[in-house]
């Protein structure tokens, strides 16, 4: 049996193929009791073997089992013959035509191997007993080479046959398969309908828009499906009748499907047979659900699109669309202009309309300035879109023009214009004012330190005695300048510092920097702060050298920027760290302390110029507000990033990303 064939079917079909075998093995085991009859012996055994045989031909799941497997059961029916004909006195009893039997099953259920060993098995099956037995005749070689030979032709036909009808099978179901494969891939809907109203076809594209299954339609009454919400009666009555063209040739209507009604535009046609006699309705439909929609919406969004004026024109530029904007704008009525006027009576440029089309055949809508005139014979700006209109083969039917007044667009342009203008020329008041007050500082902070410098210079000489003895009195009085003064020279030097930056004049001089190297510079210029403040500061470096790349100097004004803010915000008894790590790629230097802290809303702006949170101002804590913002600057000019979070229970942390390899700008 071919395989796929035997294995598909079920119990019951398995018997209806056996019968015919069935049927001539009974005739075999009947003609067993005639003389010579078999021996009861053997006569039992071919029975009890055939009973097993056919039990594994119906029992047995062979789809589950090789294929050559299922061959096994014709392959043991040679037993039965075997036992058949050598269970008599006297010879073979003459039962070698019954071996034909298992190979004509080969032959017609099984391939070309199988039934090679079959005929094989054939051949040993008959001639083997004979070669045994010296009293065998030469009648009974030649039968038994002639049953070979026929074995051979019946095997060799029912291979052709089946070959045959195997491949008239698989051509049916290819070009069945084939049919159905369009019908599916189409998307049309696809309805035929036999002439006794009887649905045969139902495509993939009937199934998506109804939600049923072709398996439930067809065979089914046109009739009783109940698909269509009207002109279902006349269609029913066409196919009862005999004139093919009784029904509607073409016919839109709407389909009850889940979820609502579909439009469907059907074309209907009759097919006959080469008797001419009339066979079946082939009904193609198409759903315009979303066309008829968009039909509606257009014509409510014209008459709705008050604002712009919406005219349409065939290829000609007859005006075929002329909407309530476009009669408000323009003084005409529709239908004084409809099917009548063309274009160009609207237009007040001069110069054919090929020109106004030109752009849209090239695919630009780009909205253009243009000049409409009324019927009253003014003239009114529009900015104007045209859209090319095609038909269902790509040729142009018409174009679709879309204006609208801009008379108060170019209003407001102009005075944006002049506003712009006079924005303009304010920014650069200010930029030039800036300009001055930078230079001023700059001037201004170089010609305060030069005599503060001096100021602070005579100090130490007379606080130091070398002017002349000093009373306690004095000294005090003196240190109080000193300390001002200095506070005053810091200032000067961060508005120097501040000034420089901003002109571009501050170079950063980078190379690789050991971290260390920065924080041990910075706490040696800290040495005298951290004296006169009584805050614990902790430092903690790893052991392995960190180094970043930059300018040493900036690096350590900004781990000194940090520091002393960190200090000076941080009451007597309070404590401040400074920790590094780094990956390889930067170093995060950070500095948190206890001190005040700042509030969650300011966190964001003490990196502003002259700025100081509103807690440092209530504790009247001494500051400029241009350390940070000069620490800010320093560290993004390297490349880096700066912010700052509030610790945890008070006090702030500042944390410092610098590059380990070149960022610096």
């Amino acid at each position: 049996m071919p395989t796929g064939d035997l294995r598909a079917l079920s119990a019951p079909d398995r018997w209806l193929r056996i019968l015919p075998f069935l049927a001539v093995t009974g005739l075999a085991f009947g003609a067993a009791l005639l003389p010579p009859a078999v021996h009861p012996p053997a006569l039992l055994a071919a029975l009890g073997l055939t009973a097993a045989l056919l039990a594994l031909v119906v029992v047995v799941p062979w789809s589950r089992l090789p294929v050559l497997l299922e061959a096994g059961p014709p392959l043991g029916y040679f037993g039965v013959v075997l036992l058949l004909n050598l269970g008599s006195d006297g010879g073979p009893a003459g039962y070698g035509p019954l071996a034909l039997l298992p190979v004509l099953w080969l032959g017609l259920y099984h391939g070309r191997l199988a039934t090679a060993i079959g005929v094989a098995v054939m051949a040993g099956v008959l001639l083997v007993p004979a070669a045994l037995d010296n009293h065998v005749i030469r009648a009974e070689w030649r039968r038994g080479l002639l049953l070979i030979a026929m074995g051979v032709i019946v095997a060799t036909a029912a291979q052709s046959w089946t070959r045959r009808a195997r491949d008239v099978t698989r051509e049916a179901r290819r070009d069945r398969d084939f049919s159905q494969a369009i019908l599916d891939s189409t998307g049309f809907l696809v309805l035929v309908v036999a002439r006794n109203g009887i649905v045969t076809a139902f495509n993939r594209r009937c199934e998506e828009l109804t939600g049923r299954a072709a398996a439930d339609i067809v065979g089914r009454s046109y009739g009783e499906l109940g698909l269509a919400v009207d002109g279902g009666e006349r269609l029913n009555t066409a196919l009862a009748g005999s004139i093919p063209g009784d029904f509607p040739r073409t016919v839109e209507r709407d389909w009850l499907v889940p979820g609502g009604k579909r439009r469907i535009a059907w074309s209907n046609a009759a097919r006959a047979d080469d008797d001419g006699r009339f066979t079946h309705v082939i009904c193609t439909g198409i759903d315009v659900t979303e066309q008829r929609r968009t039909e509606r919406l257009f014509a409510d969004v014209l008459a709705a699109a008050t604002e712009q004026a919406i005219i349409g024109v065939d290829r000609v530029g007859t005006v075929t669309v002329f909407n309530a904007g476009a009669e408000r704008l323009l003084g005409y009525r529709a239908a004084e202009v409809v099917g009548i006027a063309g274009l160009s009576r609207f237009h007040a440029e001069a110069g054919p309309l090929e020109a106004v089309f030109a752009p849209a055949r090239a695919g630009d809508t780009e909205a253009r300035e243009s000049v409409y005139q009324r019927q009253d014979g003014s003239v009114v700006p529009v900015a104007r879109t045209v859209s090319v209109i095609r038909d269902e083969s790509g040729e142009v039917a018409g174009y679709l023009s879309v204006a609208r007044d801009v008379t108060r667009e170019r209003r407001t342009v102009e005075a944006m214009r002049h506003a712009l203008e006079r924005e303009r020329e304010a920014t650069a008041r200010l930029r030039e004012l800036d300009k001055v007050r930078a230079d001023l500082v700059a001037t201004v902070s170089h010609e305060l330190r030069t005599p503060l410098t001096s100021i602070l210079g005579n100090l130490e000489v007379i606080v130091d005695g070398d002017a002349g003895p000093v009373a306690a009195a004095q000294a005090r009085l003196l240190a109080a300048v000193e300390r001002n003064a200095r506070r005053l020279l810091a200032l000067i030097e961060d508005l120097l510092m501040l000034s420089r930056i901003e002109a571009g004049a501050v170079k950063i001089n980078a190379r690789p920097v050991q971290v260390a190297a920065v924080v041990s510079g910075a706490l040696e210029a800290l040495e005298t702060v951290r004296g006169r403040r009584e805050v614990a500061l902790e430092v903690d470096l790893p052991g392995d050298p960190l180094v970043v790349f930059g300018d040493r100097d900036q690096l350590e004004r900004v781990v000194i920027n940090l520091l002393d803010n960190a200090l000076k915000f941080t009451p007597a008894g309070g404590s401040a760290r400074l920790s590094a790590d780094g990956d390889g790629e930067q170093v995060r230097l950070t500095v948190s302390d206890t001190g005040m802290g700042i509030p969650d809303d300011e966190i964001d702006q003490i990196f502003e110029q002259f700025f100081r949170s509103s807690r440092s101002q209530e504790h009247q804590s001494q500051g400029t507000g241009l350390g940070l913002a000069i620490t800010k600057t320093i560290v993004e000019r390297h490349g880096g990033r700066i912010w700052a979070t509030p610790a945890t229970g008070q006090g702030t942390v500042v944390t410092c990303l610098l590059p380990c390899r070149s960022g610096v700008s």
